[in-house]
């Protein structure tokens, strides 16, 4: 009878199962290329053994025919090998061959691993993950945690969103005041959303809200992150929402008026201004500072959900509208672009590449500007910039977590295609991105109920060869994930199938532990406890 393969998510390309084992001894010695320490050092700090060892029966190769981010794992009776051309390729095939040894007979430090040989690369090069810490903030331990899980999944980009209305994350020298008053606000918790204003709860409220990441904090979590081959890409959003920014630098603004931080969601109409050089001043100076903290090519600029703030540039800014008419522009769409080209000249003098959300992007956009779809639009527009430009793809709702179990239950972003979104053009498509926005996650046991287990089926879409897709498959493999999500205490939901209907007072968005899905989450993990 054939051994069984192990359950590994996400799937890989090419996997078959041969005759014999191999045993795993405290005594097993790891030989590492010099360029994949990073793969050498995880795989000995998991099995506690020997490590860069001049005869190892676990050997980490170079193999420069492999594709990129590629790895090739043999599992034999005298020992094991993964080859990999690049540093990632090889830390993707030690995560394998850690995920295998954690479902192996083990006993007193002693592994039996059954043998095997692995062909593996991704699908997609960018697979990411964003975390809000704007609206609510998580902290150092928590980001570590999350990036943990990232590497278990071979996802390589987070998307750090670290201001908005409701607050500005992290430490200036150059504009203090970013701490001083946009790092505060009056309420823990933020009102607005009228559709859920009347459910318990879900109103303003709390202590003053007063946070923000140190430099040095921000260093370590990127050293931190590099270790587990993943790029971490701030956002500072602009030109809309900035209110945190106005409330420290009201001089920003169009009007010159005194704001307070944001302490309620939605879209606000307030703005930086684009007519006078004062605020691009201020934007060179602010991105040239969080630059330095950030050494990879990607640096997000926002650029969603302006259209508020272009009625502002268009009727009541004399600047604005002095700027548009030297620039010959008829809206403040075309002053937006004007901005954002602008933005995008500083950060390639910095040396990175832009990422632009699809509702910022027009007809005269630099077409060196990454664009980062998540707002719908016609499969004409869709397919011009899809051959313009590189995109990465975040469709609402299939890829907001944010958003309730009963709109964006597992097998709906398990069936996630780039495709069907109408990206027919895959070679200008970078990859796919979840989201999870914070308004009303407001603690980090409430992100992880919102984030797991659907970042296991992301992470499948991300990597996976479609040919090689099947949900029952996935969900049978998902079951061992499910132990070892219990084993690290993370709170996954158990909301999966059609049992999401059960739940009384359904919301659009997943509500945190304030919601009725988190609420009906926990009668279900005390069943389990029960048997």
């Amino acid at each position: 009878m054939s051994k069984a393969k192990y359950s590994i998510i996400p799937r890989p390309q090419k996997y078959n199962v041969l005759d014999g084992t191999y045993t795993i001894t405290p005594e097993t010695a790891i030989l590492c290329s010099p360029d994949f320490i990073k793969a050498g050092k995880y795989i000995s700090n998991f099995l506690k053994t020997k490590k860069d060892a001049n005869n190892g029966q676990i050997k980490i190769a170079k193999d420069e025919s492999l594709r990129a981010e590629a790895y090739h794992l043999k599992i034999k009776p005298d020992g094991v090998t993964i080859s990999a051309s690049d540093e990632n390729g090889a830390f993707y095939g030690v995560v394998t061959l850690k995920i295998m040894i954690m479902q192996s007979k083990t006993s007193n430090g002693v592994a039996v691993v059954n043998c095997s040989e692995i062909y593996d690369y991704p699908k997609f090069s960018y697979r990411g993950e964003m975390m809000d810490e704007a609206r609510h903030f998580y902290g150092v331990d928590a980001v570590k945690r999350a990036l943990d899980e990232m590497a278990m999944l071979k996802l390589n980009k987070f998307h750090w969103h670290l201001c908005d209305d409701q607050g500005y994350r992290i430490e200036s020298e150059v504009f203090p005041l970013l701490n001083e008053i946009a790092s505060k606000r009056k309420y823990e918790l933020l009102g607005g959303a009228e559709i859920l204003s009347k459910i318990p709860g879900l109103q303003k409220g709390g202590n003053e809200y007063f946070h923000y990441y140190k430099k040095e904090e921000i260093r370590e979590i990127v050293e931190y992150a590099k270790n587990l081959c993943i790029d971490i890409i701030p956002e500072i959003d602009l030109p809309g929402h900035t209110v945190a920014m106005l409330a420290a630098y009201p001089n920003l603004s169009c009007m010159k008026e005194n704001y307070e931080v944001f302490c309620e969601n939605g879209i606000t109409k307030d703005i930086l201004c684009a007519g006078q050089e004062e605020t691009y001043e201020f934007v060179e100076k602010l991105l040239t500072e969080v630059a330095e903290l950030f050494p990879y090519k990607y640096f997000h600029m926002g650029g969603d959900e302006a259209i508020k703030g272009h009625k502002i540039w268009e009727n009541d800014c004399s600047a604005c509208q002095a700027k548009m008419k030297e620039l010959g522009f008829e809206n403040g769409k075309e002053l937006q672009v004007y901005f954002n080209n602008r933005v995008n000249d500083i950060l390639k003098k910095l040396g990175k590449t832009s990422v632009e959300w699809n509702d910022g992007i027009g007809n005269n956009t630099d077409k060196d500007i990454v664009g980062h779809y998540w707002l719908f639009r016609s499969p004409s527009w869709i397919k011009a910039e899809n051959n313009k430009r590189k995109f990465i793809v975040s469709t609402c709702p299939s890829l907001y977590f944010d958003y309730s179990y009963a709109i964006c239950p597992l097998k709906k972003v398990y069936n996630f295609d780039v495709v069907k979104s109408g990206f027919i053009n895959e070679k200008n498509v970078l990859g796919i991105e979840f989201e999870s926005w914070s308004e009303w996650i407001d603690t980090y046991d409430a992100w992880e109920f919102a984030v797991y287990p659907r970042i296991f089926a992301f992470a499948e879409v991300a990597w996976t060869e479609d040919k090689f897709k099947n949900y029952k498959d996935f969900y049978k493999r998902l079951n061992f994930f499910k132990v070892y999500m219990k084993s690290k205490n993370i709170n996954y939901s158990r909301i999966e199938k059609k049992i999401w209907f059960k739940v009384k007072n359904k919301s659009v968005f997943h509500l945190g532990n304030r919601g009725a899905e988190y609420k009906y989450n926990e009668c279900l993990k005390a069943k389990e406890l029960k048997g």
